[in-house]
């Protein structure tokens, strides 16, 4: 066989189909009904952008990222060939789109997950450990809402586990030797990689770079891990860095086309976020935040402690190389947050798997490394299992965001023009930001057409209502300070839509509402039901 890395047993081949079928399952959920996002960034720096190119909308609306120049076009151009296609084909409806976009990057995320799975079971001989590989990385709870979400740590992720899948699968070694008592560690061994594997994992890299720039230390050191480690010939390192340098600077020319202008994001964004302090005016925390913070969830508990133990046990392997720069590189950096270390999710999971010993497989090496092992172990792993069950269900349907919810509302009454009175609010201003004061808009949901009357009272606005009514008013919670000019506003309005509906409005343990943005819409000057 050319490539010998490719070769899979039926054993193994059907324990991918099985629970990689059941993972996919929650993959589409997660695309469906969790079309949302956990941070801004997601949103504001992949659809925003998107849809500003494709409009023409004024670039004032976008965040300081876009007028510091320092994020990178590729993933807002990608998705803006993907939006005009579909126009083309006639799915126009934004929450259409966006959940194509999501089932979109959800497959080709679970594809890098299956092919990492085969990628490490390589140095995982024992049936028993090719079948844990297989569950643990189709069902782990965080990766189908991780992988549908429409952000760079997602696609620096995707394509990063594709690079390393490429450059391994591909390669032209012998057999593994590994008995049942050894396993060999990962990524270690014979390597001799082909020019076609090289080339297709220095391209994935180049990406990489251009999806999530804080990725570079992490491809300088796999580049040195080849050279030093692995001992790949001179004449194939270099056809390696020149297809990453390749694709680097094809970024690059993006960048000048969206910005319209000869910026260098990347230096950009070290400038601002680490010479200038921007991304420290956001808020700081201790070098060990990284460390500590999982600590307060099952699953973060076994994380950290399979990566400092793996650490400790294989200083000088990839993973371990891999891993720790990239923690390093976190750690020195004054913001920090869970999402920015995301991309070592994967290589992290890994590590918990080789670290169980061969021997729990039994002796002839399929069976459940769990079966027969002491209570304290049986205790933890069901904590783990129940603790990643309901994680998997909850984030895979991960209500909308109130900031989102409400857009859906409006499309439903009114797809082609809303038209609507408010005391300020608009469901389309997202924030001041703080570093430029632009006003930050939330464009994409936007139907056509829409028109915004501001109103300063409660007789201005029943006067509104004597005129132009029927008509919608549009209530944000942050407009508290208007309800005692409410007058009898509400014998002359009905509720329409409030971000928590009924049911969830009971529901509001330690008054966790109050941290979310709330929209009430109401139907005023038509007959009351």
């Amino acid at each position: 066989m050319r490539y010998p890395a490719l070769a899979i047993d039926a054993g193994f081949k059907r324990d991918l189909f099985l629970f990689f079928s059941i993972g996919a399952v929650f993959y589409v959920l997660a695309a469906v009904f969790s079309t949302t996002f956990i941070h801004p960034d997601q949103h504001f720096q992949t659809l925003e952008w998107a849809d500003f190119k494709r409009t023409g909308t004024s670039e004032a609306i976008l965040p300081w990222e876009y007028h510091y120049a320092i994020r990178p076009w590729l993933h807002p151009y990608l998705y803006m060939v993907l939006l005009n296609a579909l126009d083309f084909v006639g799915i126009t409806g934004p929450f259409s789109q966006d959940r194509i976009l999501r089932l979109l990057t959800g497959a080709l995320g679970l594809w890098a997950v299956v092919l990492f799975c085969r990628t490490i079971s390589w140095w995982l001989p024992l049936p028993g450990q090719k079948r844990t590989v297989a569950a643990v990385f189709a069902l782990v709870w965080l990766f189908p809402s991780f992988f549908t979400r429409l952000s760079s740590e997602t696609m620096a992720t995707t394509f990063f586990l594709l690079s390393l899948s490429a450059l391994f699968l591909l390669r032209r070694d012998p057999v593994p030797v590994a008995t049942q008592d050894t396993v060999t560690p990962p990524f270690t061994g014979p390597m001799r990689f082909s020019t076609e594997g090289l080339l297709l994992s220095a391209a994935c890299l180049g990406l990489v770079f251009h999806f999530r720039y804080q990725m570079g230390p992490v491809m300088v050191a796999l580049a040195f891990w080849m050279l030093v480690a692995a001992r790949t010939p001179i004449w194939q390192m270099v056809q390696y860095c020149a297809t990453v340098l390749i694709v680097v600077a094809l970024g690059i020319g993006l960048d000048f086309i969206g910005y319209g202008g000869y910026e260098l994001a990347p230096w950009n964004n070290i400038k601002a976020n680490v010479l200038d302090g921007v991304a420290a005016s956001f808020g700081t925390s201790p070098w060990y935040y990284y460390f500590v913070t999982p600590l307060t969830s099952p699953m973060g508990i076994a994380l950290v402690v399979s990566l400092l133990l793996f650490w400790y046990r294989y200083p000088r392997n990839l993973l371990t190389i891999l891993t720790a720069l990239f923690m390093l590189q976190h750690s020195l950096v004054g913001h920090k947050e869970l999402r920015f270390v995301l991309p070592i999710f994967p290589l992290a999971l890994a590590m918990l798997v080789f670290l169980l010993p061969a021997r729990w497989y039994g002796a002839d090496g399929t069976a459940s490394p769990m079966r027969r092992r002491p209570v304290v172990v049986l205790i933890v792993t069901w904590i783990l299992i129940v603790a990643n069950f309901a994680g998997l269900v909850g984030q895979s349907l991960f209500p909308l965001k109130s900031e989102v919810a409400v857009h859906r509302f409006i499309l439903s009454r009114e797809p082609e023009h809303f038209e609507f009175y408010s005391f300020g609010a608009s469901p389309y201003l997202w924030f001041r930001d703080h570093l430029g004061g632009y006003r930050v808009r939330m464009e994409f949901y936007r139907p056509p057409k829409v028109t915004h009357h501001v109103v300063g009272n409660s007789a201005e606005l029943e006067a509104a209502i004597a005129e132009d009514g029927p008509i919608y008013f549009l209530f944000d919670k942050d407009d508290r300070n208007q309800v005692s000019q409410w007058g009898n506003l509400e014998t002359l309005c009905t509720l329409v839509y409030h971000s928590f509906g009924p049911l969830m409005k009971t529901i509001n343990f330690n008054d966790w509402q109050q941290w979310e943005r709330q929209f009430s819409i109401f139907e005023c000057g038509a007959a009351k039901p």
